[in-house]
């Protein structure tokens, strides 16, 4: 059986034209984009989540020393002069203070008489307030702007 040459015939051809590869990919690249946008995100809070539960832990020595402070009014012998001193601005407390990772954190401590106005010798109650912040921003830029500050407040009573 003799075959003369083959003759390739496409009157219907079932590839995608240039323009439906074009649209494809847009669309492809869009859902890219939105999906990094996403992980960057979730990447981005539990960072900061992370900061936070850090700044706990180094604040809770700090909080438990001054929960332990003695305050008795009109009896200057028993008074903690750290809590007598009442600094209505913040204090920058000595450091440095570290999480168990190794990052540096700062503490402000700011100790109120409430209710407000009353001396050290009327006052029943103190209100302390603790924050940490890190020592050094993040280094990348878009980490830089996470809110990381924690505030305990403390009421004390006689």
């Amino acid at each position: 059986m003799a075959t003369k040459g083959l003759k390739l015939t496409c009157k219907n051809s079932d590839g995608f034209t240039l323009p439906e590869v074009l649209v494809a990919a847009t669309i492809m690249i869009v859902l890219a984009v939105g999906t990094l946008s996403v992980f960057s995100y979730v990447v981005r809070i539990n960072r900061g989540e992370n900061l936070r539960e850090q700044a706990l832990s180094v604040m809770q020595k700090r909080v438990e020393r001054l929960r332990s402070l003695k305050f008795v009014p009109n009896a200057s012998g028993l008074t903690s002069a750290e809590l007598n001193a009442c600094p209505r601005t913040q204090v920058t407390v000595g450091g440095p203070f570290f999480s168990a990772d190794g990052r540096e954190f700062d503490l402000f401590v700011t100790i109120t008489n409430l209710p407000s106005g009353t001396t050290d010798a009327t006052t029943n109650l103190k209100e302390i307030t603790i924050e940490a912040k890190p020592t050094i921003a993040e280094r990348d830029a878009w980490l830089q702007q996470l809110d990381t500050s924690v505030t305990f407040q403390r009421v004390r009573s006689n």
